[in-house]
């Protein structure tokens, strides 16, 4: 079970890795574009300005989890990192169900304010796309940082129960 949490985690990271490269590749040729064509031919566009900015907001929310993970995030460590061993471990099993417990109803929150911009068909603000998908960006994030934190209470959990579960084969 352990080592399928591992190949899970790393699996997930490999894909997160790539849809969010590919978000910063995207944002980064949309605001050299529209820098050139602002100061160079005198054309801006709206939409340019907006997809920038979901692209932003999908790496942000799509590698939230494996940040918070791999320790990468920005956290108060003060406390945290004075703890050795199997307190570490409660610590990080106890912050990993705070996580879940809050990522989990807020995304469930999320997937609902999702569907009412898509029945009121509300657009964004330079009209051209609807709001919808923007507004899914934020659950579906929120969602993988759920299921991250899921996979790391499932493994802490096995860790620090000292059980060993069974492997399938």
């Amino acid at each position: 079970m352990l080592a399928w949490i591992e190949k899970t985690n790393a699996a997930l990271d490999r894909w997160l890795i790539i849809i969010t490269g590919a978000a910063l590749i995207f944002a980064t040729i949309l605001c050299f574009g529209g820098v050139i064509l602002r100061y160079v031919f005198g054309i801006s566009f709206e939409w340019n300005e907006e997809l920038c900015r979901y692209s932003m907001i999908i790496m942000v929310y799509f590698w939230g989890g494996a940040m918070i993970r791999n320790k990468q995030h920005i956290y108060l460590s003060l406390w945290a990192d004075r703890l050795k061993g199997r307190a570490q471990d409660w610590h990080r099993f106890t912050t990993s169900l705070l996580t879940a417990a809050l990522t989990f109803p807020l995304a469930i929150w999320g997937f609902q304010l999702v569907a009412d911009a898509y029945e009121a068909e509300l657009r964004t603000m330079s009209l051209i796309f609807p709001l919808w998908p923007a507004y899914a960006i934020i659950p579906t994030g929120l969602s993988l940082i759920f299921l991250q934190a899921f996979l790391d209470i499932l493994r802490l959990g096995f860790s620090l129960t000292g059980s060993r579960p069974k492997t399938s084969g």
